[in-house]
């Protein structure tokens, strides 16, 4: 430290470091301050001391820089600023990078000190130069047109620790500068949240750090950069402190961020931090599924190329993830929208976690398959008859589903081959053949011909919003490829199938937006009905009042979780609705008084389901008698 003396400009040095010897920088120290400020300010007088405080405090930050002349030539900039911790680093960076923006200029010189002038200011302050060199004219040309914006933002960026951030955020931060804000950010945020954030967050600013992008760090201000990790760090910490309350419960948490990147061009741009927990071991949720969630309401969005980070708890517990959406015209994203997200994209989460299955290994049973080839040859008995299919599936590889198929059909003479059919049309499975075997005679003349075959189907169309195969349509499509290439076909084994098919397509268009809004928890209802038959004996109508008194109780137990135990019903003449949410015991007392009662299978349809991680009975009574529809509606209360 300078100590500058009465009425002479001498220094005394006191620096933290025994090792420095202040008679090193005495001369240059004093020179600096002799070409920055007035001479007559230097000699202390008694009676004019107050004017010259104040006029001193006026000129600071004192900036000054030597004549430019022809090239090759030096330019000097001297500074005299108040004392702010790395004002000597910015004055550096802002001479050296910005007053040549295309390239970086040669420092010859460079010298800063903190010094003290007591009769003038009570503040330390730091005195600073630096020297480059100038080799062409251009050059020069160019420092000249850029040193007065220069000098202006040094002014600013010295006195303001936000104001230097700032400049240097707009002008592009290195990569290490920008890490160096952001540590420096998170540390305070230490200091003066203390309550919600320890020293463990700086884990998680490592972390994600580490993983992003450089070119993410480039696009984004530190203060941006800043907010997402502790926002991640919040969201984990509030997860842990939720699952220690409610383990079996599904937590989601959410945070919007909206900022802009700066590439080329500004975009608009809204950050999605979500924090859930994982209720089994292989539920997995990454990028895919929450790009997907979000665009089921928002099909004009799009992910930000490199904006994904996922952070998994070491246990496999909970995820922290930040994904950052952009509209396709570019537009920003009103506080309208923000709160539609806010309000639809944790049910739309819930229904995209994907559940991992291993694959399974089943060798198939060539008894099994002679047994279905004469079971389908005993089916033909004309001329006439259609071909009869089974179809069944061998094993998943990948992203690929195999199926063995089974067609047995009346050949005549001459007649194409299967094989020869799907050689010749522009067909989207592909045929592997297995066997053909000549399986009997109708007239003694027209032969029954069994074709076994594999075929590849890629899972990728039949995928449900939680990523799970939805193996009935993968099915279905190969039925209407074979109807495509052969003619009207008889799906032997799937006859049930097609008509649950076409119950849920009439529940679907019946329920409308409704069903849209809750694709996977109706087919969830529906593929829950017990017993099988009436899945396809009932009609939609009944079905649709059943699933909306389900949704009712749903949304209830989520409003009034205090008030779950208390039955829902729906009565009209013909019929009886009610859903209850029960536990274990619940659940046990209620079989067994339906049991006692012994309505007969055709008239009770019933159902358990589990909706996030509450079990929810539901029956459907199918009675025209009042006394009865009594007696079934007081076991519930």
């Amino acid at each position: 430290m300078l100590l500058l003396q009465e009425r002479q400009l001498e220094f005394d040095f006191d620096f933290g470091c025994p090792l420095i010897e202040a008679e090193h920088y005495r001369e240059g120290a004093q020179d600096l301050i002799r070409r920055l400020v007035p001479e007559e300010m230097l000699k202390e007088r008694g009676e004019r001391l107050a004017v010259e405080r104040a006029r001193f405090a006026d000129m600071l930050p004192l900036i000054s820089w030597s004549d430019l002349s022809k090239a090759p030539c030096t330019l000097s900039v001297l500074l005299l600023a108040k004392y702010r911790l790395n004002a000597s680093h910015f004055f550096y960076d802002m001479v050296s990078r910005w007053l040549l923006p295309q390239k970086r200029v040669n420092v010859e010189l460079f010298f800063a000190s903190d010094v003290r002038i007591a009769h003038l200011c009570d503040d330390l302050l730091s005195v600073a130069e630096i020297v480059i060199h100038l080799k062409s004219a251009q050059d020069v040309e160019e420092v000249r047109r850029n040193l007065s914006l220069v000098e202006t933002e040094i002014r600013l960026g010295v006195v303001s620790d936000y104001h230097a951030r700032r400049i240097l955020e707009f002008k592009g931060l290195s990569s290490d500068g920008k890490t160096a804000m952001i540590q420096e950010k998170i540390g305070s945020l230490i200091q003066s949240h203390s309550k919600d954030f320890d020293r463990g967050i700086f884990a998680q600013m490592q972390q994600f750090l580490i993983t992003c992008q450089e070119g993410f760090k480039q696009e984004r201000d530190y203060h941006h950069i800043s907010r997402i990790i502790s926002n991640l760090y919040s969201l984990s910490k509030l997860l842990k402190q939720n699952i220690e309350v409610l383990p079996t419960k599904r937590h989601i948490h959410l945070k919007f961020l909206k900022t802009q990147l700066t590439s080329q061009k500004f975009r608009h741009v809204l950050g999605v931090l979500v924090g859930l927990n994982f209720l089994q071991n292989h539920e997995v949720f990454e990028t895919s599924h929450l790009v997907s969630a979000i665009q089921k309401h928002f099909g004009t969005v799009r992910p930000v190329e490199g904006s994904f980070f996922l952070e998994r708890a070491p246990d496999g517990s909970l995820a922290t993830l930040y994904l950052e959406i952009e509209k396709e015209d570019g537009a920003d994203f009103s506080l309208h929208e923000i709160q539609r997200l806010r309000t639809s994209l944790p049910e739309q989460i819930k229904e995209h976690i994907e559940q991992l299955t291993r694959p399974i290994f089943m060798p198939r049973n060539e008894e099994e398959v002679l047994r279905n080839i004469m079971t389908l040859s005993r089916q033909i008995r004309f001329v006439h008859d259609m071909p009869h299919l089974i179809i069944s599936l061998d094993e998943q590889k990948g992203a690929d589903l195999v199926f063995t198929v089974i067609c047995v059909q009346v050949k005549s003479l001459g007649a194409a081959t299967l094989q020869e059919i799907f050689s010749r049309a522009d067909s989207r499975l592909k045929y592997i053949p297995d066997r053909v075997r000549k399986v009997g005679f109708i007239r003694k003349k027209y032969v029954k011909e069994a074709t076994v075959f594999r075929t590849v189907v890629d899972s990728g169309p039949f995928l449900r919003k939680d990523h799970s195969v939805d193996l009935y349509k993968a099915r279905q499509s190969i039925v209407d490829e074979l109807g495509r290439l052969l003619g009207e076909v008889r799906d032997y084994n799937g006859g049930m199938i097609y008509k649950q098919n076409q119950l849920l397509d009439a529940l679907k268009e019946s329920l409308g937006k409704v069903a849209f809004e809750h694709p996977l928890l109706l087919e969830k209802f529906y593929y829950a009905l017990n017993p099988i038959e009436m899945r396809t004996a009932i009609e939609a109508e009944p079905l649709k009042q059943f699933f909306l008194l389900l949704l009712q109780g749903i949304k209830g137990n989520r409003l009034h979780p205090k008030k779950r135990g208390e039955f829902l019903y729906r009565q009209d003449g013909l019929k009886v609705f009610v859903v209850v949410a029960v536990d274990v015991k619940k659940r046990k007392e209620i079989y067994g008084q339906i049991e006692v009662l012994g309505f007969p299978a055709h008239q009770l349809v019933s159902l358990s389901i589990e909706v996030e991680g509450v079990t929810y009975l539901g029956y459907l009574l199918l009675s025209e008698d009042l006394s009865q529809q009594a007696r079934f509606l007081a076991l519930f209360d």
